[in-house]
């Protein structure tokens, strides 16, 4: 057996010893280590109301910085684009109403080759995002559960596009103005 098969295997015991069900997510230094492998696939919700305003949500990691983004997460396992779409307007946004219009709106293609503070450069630094358009009922309203706007996960609804709006959403400009 080669060596990297060998490790392979062993990490596949690791894996399956820990308890790790892909389904429910691979954890944080799992996680990152297969985005230093290959691109990731990802869900970004363009989460539109009746008066035409787009919600944001405030983001602070060492991969991306801190500001506004558009709302998403990346697809698990097994999952359908349309579950982990309900899933991030539920967890990130406390919705549980929303309109899904039934294909993607855009493909995006992200390459993170800006420097960022991380230890392996690859790591989350490549993805394909499949962008949905969304609404949610009139009836929604925002929950921060005491977060102020300074922090992460404080979601708010805009006109426009902020002066803070994150460097690697950028191609969002043109869809957002």
């Amino acid at each position: 057996m080669s060596s990297i098969t060998e490790c392979i295997e062993n990490l596949r015991q690791q894996i399956a010893a820990e308890g790790i069900d892909p389904r429910k997510g691979l954890g944080r230094e799992l996680f990152l280590f297969a985005s230093s492998l290959m691109p990731i696939v990802n869900v970004d919700l363009l989460v539109y109301n009746s008066k035409g305003q787009f919600l944001l949500s405030k983001r602070n990691d060492p991969y991306c910085g801190v500001g506004w983004h558009i709302p998403g997460g990346c697809i698990r396992f097994k999952e359908t684009a349309e579950f982990r779409i309900r899933e991030v307007a539920r967890l990130e946004l406390g919705v549980t109403e929303i309109s899904i219009e039934k294909e993607p709106f855009k493909v995006l293609e992200f390459d993170i080759t800006c420097s960022r503070d991380v230890k392996y450069p690859d790591e989350y630094s490549h993805f394909f995002t499949l962008v949905y358009k969304c609404s949610v009922p009139d009836s929604y309203v925002i929950d921060n559960h005491g977060l102020t706007e300074s922090d992460a996960g404080f979601i708010k609804w805009f006109d426009c596009i902020p002066d803070d709006f994150l460097e690697i959403q950028d191609k969002y400009r043109q869809i957002l103005k």
